[in-house]
Order: structure tokens, then sequence, then C-alpha cells
């Protein structure tokens, strides 16, 4: 049973980039503002250093990085209003750093050498992109740029640009996945940029029947732009259907109607359910909270373990009657993963003021899809042309593990979050004809010791999505193999990384130099690339 979820409320991200005491940052910034601390940085701790908020290898690290630590574009935890940097809502304030000895830069980062690294020791990462369904930001991104409108720092979410844009690994074997690490030398010595692609099987034909739960918000706030992509969204769907898929739709504003329960649909284009589509209009006040428990209620009532069952959630996010909380709505969601009733989020604009907090935190407890339309077509794209890949799932629970030659830190990582330590990493589901990419820079602590007959491991370890059964995949290989083999994949990740790292310097340097990055990247005529280049001439500093 699959629940949806549209909105038109904003998206929100950030880098965090302040050294917060306590444990790893984990989690998403539930502001609407721009986050506390400003830009990010890429100095990282050297290996068996730590530190809280984002540390290098040999040590735990998560989203957040700062002075001494790496740069990893997750998110911030959860903050009130006026709080320190990256502490949870209502925490006490980290302690302040302490004060640099006379005459050192307190901004400067950490030399990272070799002293007092153990050479027997590998370094062991595990790695998340906040699963390979999150892919609104790029498409918010795309909506202000061809609006004329620079797109904020915190607004760009470099994981989900490589989520977003397709990146072809050969796929898996049925019911396998497919491990592809590829690395190249940095601009300084001692660097590399690694880029892993973790690819699932494609789609099965015919694929499994569904039960698809709309939860569709028809609040005042709705009217024009965001209804038409609310609409769209259940036409978009309702093409992808087939005989005997069943449908529930309940409608929510200051309060909710079930329109829909338990239907069967006659295949493709079921007449009941366009006319259904057809009569949505937008008013009233927004009661979210209810909405989406009647939804689960549906969804629940009309379960059954041998379908995909998700709830797909269509609002513009802005909860303002009844318990407006994302904490306490995700609540409904808790237990979508022993439930197998996963949330899709589904975000309408408009494009100005556009705030995700709330479809972010509740996708995230919903373990489904969060995508953004910017036109009417992005719904077909998104649920006609990808229906499996935002609806199905190849593999539960990936986790990812690298391990590294014991010189080598994580320096910058393109992800939502990573750690030494596993269990700070939460894993995340992979969809059919989809890959998890993770893109990032090492480092050595000093290039003399670096030896290309050393190796590099990356394990993929994860469940079947209905037996749950254990599996896992690998792949070895040493430096000078991976030097050595093909390198197509990540040049596209580099150029898609360039994009949104240039939205968000937004500075004319910058956006040149990754447009130029992204053309050079494209002899063949990509035409996910050729619109990355249009994009960027589009920004008002470029």
């Amino acid at each position: 049973m699959s629940v949806v979820l549209l909105g038109g409320a904003g998206l929100i991200a950030c880098s965090a980039d302040d050294d917060v005491g306590g444990e790893p940052l984990v989690g998403e910034d539930p502001s609407p503002e721009p986050p506390l601390g400003g830009g990010s940085t890429s100095a990282g701790v050297g290996a068996g250093g730590s530190t809280s908020a984002g540390v290098g290898a040999g040590s735990s690290t998560s989203a957040g990085t700062g002075a001494g630590a790496p740069e990893s574009d997750g998110p911030w935890d959860s903050m009130s209003a006026g709080a320190g940097g990256g502490g949870g809502a209502g925490e006490p304030a980290a302690d302040p750093p302490p004060e640099p000895p006379p005459g050192e830069d307190p901004g400067a980062a950490q030399e990272f050498t070799c002293e007092g690294l153990d050479s027997s020791q590998p370094v062991v990462l595990y790695v998340s992109a906040d699963d390979s369904n999150s892919m609104s930001s790029p498409v918010h991104a795309r909506e202000l740029l061809r609006a004329g409108v620079a797109p904020e720092p915190w607004q760009v979410r470099t994981y989900e640009f490589l989520n977003y844009y397709r990146i072809d690994y050969a796929p898996a074997d049925e019911g396998e996945l497919r491990v592809e690490p590829q690395i190249e030398p940095g601009e300084d010595a001692g660097t590399y940029t690694l880029q892993i692609g973790v690819r699932s099987h494609d789609p099965k034909a015919p694929r499994r029947p569904i039960t698809v739960t709309f939860v569709l918000d028809t609040s005042g706030s709705m009217g024009g732009e965001p209804m038409n992509r609310e609409k769209a969204t259940v036409r978009a769907i309702a093409a992808s259907l087939s005989e005997g898929d069943i449908v529930n739709m309940v409608t929510w504003n200051t309060s909710n109607a079930v329109v829909l329960s338990g239907h069967v649909v006659s295949g493709p284009d079921d007449p009941v359910l366009l006319d259904a589509a057809d009569e949505l209009s937008a008013n009233g006040g927004t009661d979210l909270e209810n909405g989406l428990q009647v939804g689960y209620e549906l969804a629940q009532e009309h379960y059954d373990e041998g379908r995909i069952n998700r709830v797909i959630l269509v609002s513009d996010g802005r909860a303002n009657v009844g318990v407006t909380s994302a904490e306490l709505i995700a609540t409904h969601a808790e237990d979508a993963d022993k439930e197998a009733i996963y949330l899709v989020g589904v975000g309408t604009g408009p494009v100005l003021g556009y705030n995700d907090r709330l479809m972010d935190v509740v996708t995230d407890e919903g373990r489904g899809a969060y995508v953004y339309l910017d036109e009417v077509e992005e719904a077909f794209h998104m649920f006609r042309d990808r229906f499996d890949e935002v609806m199905e799932v190849a593999a539960r629970g990936v986790q990812v593990e690298l391990t590294l030659p014991w010189y080598f830190k994580m320096e910058r990582f393109h992800g939502e979050e990573f750690s030494t330590s596993a269990e700070e990493i939460e894993p995340q589901h992979l969809a059919p004809g989809d890959a998890m990419i993770f893109n990032q820079v090492v480092r050595g602590c000093d290039a003399a010791v670096i030896d290309d007959t050393d190796t590099l491991t990356v394990r993929a370890r994860w469940q079947t999505p209905i037996t749950h059964e254990p599996k896992e995949a690998s792949r070895e290989a040493t430096l000078a193999e991976l030097m050595a083999g093909s390198k197509e994949q990540l040049v596209k990740g580099k150029a898609i990384v360039a994009y949104a790292e240039a939205l968000k310097a937004g500075t004319t340097e910058a956006l040149r130099a990754a447009r130029e990055q992204v053309l050079a990247a494209n002899p063949g005529g990509d035409p996910e690339l050729d619109e990355i280049a249009e994009l960027l001439a589009l920004h008002p500093s470029y």
C-alpha cells in the first residue's frame, strides 16, 4: 500500500558547519529560515582523531561540519529558533571552543599528517545518501533559476541532485545489488575523487499489484498552480495503474473527506479516479494531522502484504490548523517500515517561499520518496516514467561500508552523513532500476605513502523487500585497478556536484567554472547535462 504526500510548502536544506559538542548530529533542519552558521568548510580531522559534528577517517561523524571537520552536505539536526548551531530544540548550547594559541588563526584547518596513525588499521566508514528517492531540491532549484531567482545555499542538497539526475551504472542481477567504485586523482597532491554506485536490478514486468492511498491537501493555499500540480499527480499515477490495483483517497482542509475507499481500478486512466481528480478544489484551512491519520487508517484497512502499499501525501506543507508539529505528524508513519506502508511526499510549490521542512520530516519517517513538481509535466516524469523508482523497493535497509587504506581520511562528503559507527547511520531503501550515488573527496596524510597496490573495498548489506532475507555484495580492487578503470559515471557525478556546489557558492567565478566542467563532461549530448548548463547560465550572478 502506498501513501503519497503532495505539497506546496517549500524545502530547506543546509550544510552544517559548526563543531558541536556531544553526539554526532543526525537529522533535519526544521526551520524555514536559513540555518545558523553560514557556509561550510572542507578541512577534516585526521585519522584516529575525533570530533562530534563530522570527523575524518578513524573517527565518528555524521551530518555537520566545522573547523577541523570534513565537509558534509547533510542537514542539521532539529533546533529551535535562536538555538546554537546544530543543537536539538531545548538542548543546552555547546561549550565554546578553546581559545587558539597567540598568533594562530582560529579559522585555520588542522593540518592532516600521518603522525599518530596506525598503519595496521584500515579506515572503515559507513555512508548514507538519504536513500535514493529524495529528489526535491534540484527541481525546486530549477524552478527558482527559471524564475530568475538565485537559490539560497540552504535550499541546495547536493546528494539529492545525485539522486535526481540519472547516472547509469550497469544493472545488478535480479535480487542482487551491484557495487561500483570509481576513483581519479584530485587537483591537490594526495587527494582523490571517489564515487560509489550501488545499483539495483531493473524493474520486473509485470510489477506487483499496488494499493495507493492519496492524502490530498485541498486547503485554500493550494489554489492555482499547486492545485494543478496536485491534480496532475493523481492523473499521472492513474496512467500507471493496472487492472486490479486499489485506490483510496482522502482530501483534507479544515476537515477531511473520504472520496474513495477500496476502489478497484479498471486499468490505466480509470475514469472514476480521473473524475475524482477533476473534482479537486482549494478552500478552507489546513488540518494535515487528521488528514494523514485518516489516510493511514484507509491504508491499513486495505493493506495486503502481497502488494506494494504506498501513501501519497500531496500538500503545500502549510499545516496551520490542528496539531501542526512535524514531529507529531510523523508519528503516523513511525511503523511504516514494520507494516510496509511507505509514504511518498510530493511538493507542489509555489516556487517562492517554498519550505520543505514538513514534507522532508514526514517522508523521512515514512521511508518513501520525496519529490517536488515545478510544472505539471514533472508529475508525469516522476509518476509515469519513473513510477517503479518512486513506488517500489528492490532492497530494504541498504547499509554501505567503505574500507580505505590507513592513510586516507574523508575530506569532503557530498552525501547526507557518514560515520565510523554503523549504528550512527540509518540504512536506506533502494528502488528497482535505481542507484545510490556516493561522491566524496578523500585525502592521504602524505602523498608519498600512498601505495597504488593497496586495496579499497565497498560492501553493501541489505534485506530482500518481502522475505527480509539478509544479503551482501562487495567489490575489492587496488587503487591502481580503479585508477585504470572506467570514469564515465564519475565524470557525470562530478559535473552534477559542481553544479550544486556552484549554486551554494553563488559567485560568478564558481558558476562559470561549473558550467565549463559540465560542458566538458558532455561530449555526447546528454540531455540532463544540457539542462544543467542552461540552468547555470540563468543564475542572476552568472
